[in-house]
């Protein structure tokens, strides 16, 4: 086992200038930025339940896709970056007799810090009954026995549903063809069922025909604005339609944000934040702690995205080293207005870039990088430390 480093319950709380509460990529991606920023003048420590990082770009795919996770150790992560490390998991946030924010954990320890930053990510709230929840760990196994029999040509129809409400729909597409790719040998058929009113919306017009299109050419049925109520006996039922004749589904769950005690929050437990990442109260009669900010999935950020994330950790950096009065606190570019993804088709990736012009959106797609290095989430310096200092990188893209 990995050595602990959680306080002793008896022993007086411990203080740190900024604690990152989370394991994730958002919370990685903060503590690198903030190390970059402070350059020392500030002690960060982080604080999280899982003593090693998995970066699994793949995983939602189970199977589908070879595996592609790397494991990090944290203690290790943390001590080479000049940082601490508490092996342990946020309960709650409270506010100290200074007015600064106080972490309690689920051991019973105290940290007490001038910033506290939250990035500990959203849970699956509830899926279609009856189908394989997409993305979800307790549905990987299920996933990865569904991509073998699809492979072998034991499931020969095959549903991927959107709800409505479901920004990011990226992953439901990249499955719905991976899985057609997997099973093309014996003309295995897929379709996906969306509430959206036209593929990939959120990535503006250019984009979203592009999927239309890659969809048709390689057989997938796309229907839009349709919502799916359950599936069972072979069978899954939308409204006042015709039950569709399936093997199996795999649906996007709806997700729930973290809804952490003493932090503001919308109806699903998102945390409330302003374009700086800092933690705001719904009600104005609130007063939430101050030095709290939010990032990442828990926030209560439209799209929930790790290119996005990488970006709120960048301007949550920035505002945190002002707050201090320590480092650089210039906010970087608006990194929120470029959305980019990596899109894999079985065939290989398509990489997409949209960016926000006044109007619309400015779309890219190409099968050459479009940003290094070419990893699922793009851009931030955690993807540099993972790709390493030896890793080629291509002639720009025009």
């Amino acid at each position: 086992m990995l050595p602990t480093a959680v306080p002793d319950r008896r022993a007086p709380g411990a203080r740190t200038d900024v604690l990152v509460a989370g394991g994730g990529t958002a919370a990685l991606e903060l503590l690198l930025a903030l190390e970059a920023r402070l350059g020392g003048a500030a002690r960060v420590t982080l604080v999280t339940h899982d003593a090693r990082y998995h970066h699994r770009p793949l995983a939602a795919y189970g199977g589908a896709v070879p595996d592609a996770t790397t494991v990090l150790r944290l203690d290790e992560l943390t001590a080479e970056h000049g940082a601490g490390f508490v092996n342990d998991a946020l309960a709650a946030v409270e506010q100290g007799p200074d007015g600064a924010p106080v972490a309690r954990t689920v051991s019973g320890g105290r940290i007490a810090c001038r910033a506290l930053a939250l990035a500990v990510g959203s849970r699956a709230d509830r899926v279609l009954p009856g189908a394989i929840p997409l993305g979800a760990r307790d549905g990987a196994g299920r996933l990865r026995a569904l991509a073998d029999e699809v492979r072998a040509g034991a499931v020969r129809r095959v549903a991927v549903v959107v709800p409505s409400g479901v920004s990011w729909t990226l992953p439901a597409y990249e499955c719905a063809l991976l899985l057609q790719h997997a099973g093309a040998a014996h003309d295995v058929e897929v379709g996906v069922l969306t509430g959206e009113h036209r593929p990939m919306a959120v990535f503006g017009e250019a984009i979203s025909a592009t999927l239309a299109t890659l969809l048709r050419r390689r057989g997938i049925e796309l229907r839009t604005r349709t919502r799916a109520e359950a599936f069972s006996d072979g069978r899954l039922w939308v409204p006042l339609e015709p039950t569709i004749a399936v093997d199996a589904v795999v649906a996007m769950p709806h997700l729930a944000g973290p809804a952490t005690p003493g932090v503001p929050a919308d109806a699903e437990g998102f945390a409330t934040v302003d374009d700086r990442g800092r933690v705001v109260a719904l009600d104005e009669d609130d007063d939430p702690v101050d030095g709290l900010w939010a990032i990442g999935d828990g926030a209560d950020h439209p799209v929930k995205q790790g290119g996005l994330a990488v970006a709120q950790a960048e301007t949550a950096a920035a505002d945190i080293a002002s707050w201090l009065g320590a480092g650089d606190g210039t906010p970087p570019p608006d990194g929120t207005r470029v959305l980019r993804a990596a899109l894999l088709d079985g065939a290989g990736t398509l990489y997409l870039r949209a960016d926000r012009e006044d109007g619309g959106w400015r779309s890219t797609v190409s099968r050459e990088p479009l940003w290094w290095p070419p990893t699922k989430i793009a851009g931030g310096r955690l993807a540099e430390l993972l790709a390493g200092p030896t890793a080629p990188r291509p002639a720009p893209v025009a």
